[in-house]
Parts: C-alpha cells; sequence; structure tokens
C-alpha cells in the first residue's frame, strides 16, 4: 500500500481562511437581503359587529360567568345563555339555578316590547354594570318591578356585576333588537 502522508497539516492551514470566507459570504448574503428587500406593511382589521357596535369579548355562557366583574365597562357577547327565570317584563336571570346572573334589557328592547321565554338559549350582547342602590331604584322607577316580590329579589343582585343588553338573539333564531322572542 502507498503511503501518502500526513494531511494534518494542510487542514490546520485552511481552517482559518475558510471560516473567514463563510463569515464574509453570511455578512454578504445578509446585506443582499437587506437592500433588496421591500417593505412590508401590516393590515390590522378590526372586526365591528354590526348589531352592537364594538364588542370587547366574545364569550361562550361559561366562560362569562366564572369571572363577569371583569368585564364591567366593557361589551360583550355571550352565547348560549339559558334562562334561569324571569324577573318582571324587564329582566331575567341567565346560568343555573344555583348561581343565577341577572340581565337588563336595553331602553329599546323594553320600548319594543322584547320577551324572553324561561328555557329559551339566547347569545346576548350589550355592557356588563355593576349593580347599585341607585341602580335598583333607577329600574323601580322606570317600572321594571311590577311588583314588590319582583323587587325583593333583585335587590339580591346589589353589588354584584349584570347584563344590560341592547341585542338578543334565538339561539338558532334570526337577530332581535326588538319585537318579541
Amino acid at each position: 500500500m502507498a503511503n501518502f502522508g500526513s494531511r494534518k497539516g494542510f487542514a490546520d492551514k485552511l481552517a482559518l481562511p475558510l471560516m473567514i470566507l463563510a463569515f464574509l459570504v453570511v455578512i454578504g448574503f445578509l446585506y443582499w437581503l437587506n437592500i433588496t428587500a421591500e417593505p412590508t406593511e401590516v393590515v390590522i382589521v378590526e372586526e365591528e359587529d354590526s348589531r352592537s357596535g364594538r364588542v370587547s369579548a366574545i364569550l361562550d355562557v361559561t366562560d362569562f360567568l366564572s369571572d363577569p366583574g371583569q368585564y364591567e365597562g366593557r361589551v360583550v357577547e355571550v352565547s348560549r345563555a339559558r334562562v334561569a327565570s324571569r324577573l318582571g317584563p324587564q329582566a331575567f336571570w341567565i346560568g343555573t339555578d344555583a348561581s343565577p346572573f341577572l340581565v337588563k334589557m336595553g331602553p329599546d328592547l323594553v320600548e319594543s316590547g322584547t320577551e324572553v321565554l324561561v328555557e329559551q338559549r339566547l347569545t346576548l350582547t350589550g355592557t356588563v354594570w355593576m349593580m347599585g342602590d341607585s341602580t335598583h331604584s333607577a329600574w323601580d322607577a322606570q317600572g321594571a318591578f311590577p311588583n314588590d316580590g319582583d323587587k325583593t329579589v333583585a335587590e339580591f343582585a346589589i353589588g354584584s356585576p349584570f347584563l344590560e343588553v341592547t341585542q338578543i338573539e334565538v339561539q338558532g333564531g334570526a337577530a332581535e333588537t326588538g319585537g318579541t322572542n
């Protein structure tokens, strides 16, 4: 067999020039990318709910009811809400019978005679507010409580958030901003 000798010295001599050449190639490539790249404009499309203006959160009823207070002052859309019981002609409770959540119809819905039925599944769009004594008194002055029993039941919501809806959609039905549901 023929002996070609050691090539160890040859590889050591080329390591530094090859490393420098590799760096120069990478730098040249990055420079070429920099001068040939075209700026990209990112267009952000904000969806606006045509039914109610800006909706800040679209939630399933279980997600909403886990902490509704965090949405205070914000417009939310709550889907799959079950009407647990009614509270006069202008308000109703959603959620489970053990922990119901108060929903009040907005003035437009009340004026148009919108009505919900117990056990109906709804999609509700409205603003979350905190119930206070002044709110309770204002509802009473508006005739939201046809009897003293409803007024007393609504007092249990004082200090808790409630949803004032501007849009009610019966699940599987057409959108309603008024009329009888």
